[in-house]
């Protein structure tokens, strides 16, 4: 499968060192997984499809300003998305070191300059500064995401937490216990993932 025609088939047009970074994306996570079990992803099209392409989906809705990644695992969808995304600065979150060795592995290979990566779990993550949209891909489902996102959310910022087959209950739920929230649900131009969408998380109601 073609990296440039799978990125152009979610509308993403890429520059020769963003594809290149997209190749070492890749590559690097079937060498690493061969030692470290960052995902259960261990062949070119499953890395391209369901960590690269799958972690793009939400590249249109990434706007400049502070941005968290929670639970980032090895780094994604932080990693991508910080490729195509310059001018936004992304701290990516997870508990777990040994899987963040890989991202940080990949901020040095890949030069990202605007990524920031941090061992620790999110309760323990400072509030000093807060974020203008925190993101998360498989954390937790809707209520713990807003429940732990609110207190680091700028008061005009934004949650995009990533979802699947279970999203309209998810946001059902998450309706009741956080009602003082705006939430909506986007879908996804994801063409592994059919079921795939965002749900966009705002403090207020409209």
């Amino acid at each position: 499968m073609n990296i440039t025609s799978s990125l152009n088939n979610i509308n993403i047009y890429p520059t020769k060192q963003q594809l290149w970074s997209c190749d070492k994306l890749i590559e690097e996570h079937l060498k690493w997984n061969k030692i470290f079990n960052l995902s259960a992803h261990r062949c070119f099209n499953d890395v391209l499809n369901n960590q690269l392409l799958d972690s793009l989906s939400i590249s249109k809705f990434i706007r400049s300003g502070r941005l968290l990644d929670i639970g980032t695992g090895p780094g994604f969808p932080g990693l991508p998305l910080a490729v195509f995304h310059p001018n936004t600065q992304f701290t990516l979150l997870d508990a777990n070191d040994k899987k963040l060795a890989f991202a940080r592995q990949m901020k040095s290979l890949l030069n990202l300059k605007n990524v920031n990566i941090v061992h620790k779990r999110i309760e323990k993550l400072s509030v000093d500064s807060l974020f203008n949209q925190i993101i998360s891909r498989a954390f937790t489902d809707l209520n713990g995401m807003i429940q732990c996102s609110l207190p680091r959310l700028h008061p005009d910022g934004e949650i995009l937490a990533m979802k699947g087959l279970r999203a309209k209950i998810e946001i059902a739920d998450a309706k009741i216990t956080h009602n003082s929230c705006t939430i909506r649900l986007e879908k996804l131009s994801n063409v592994v993932n059919k079921e795939r969408s965002l749900a966009i998380v705002k403090q207020g109601t409209q």
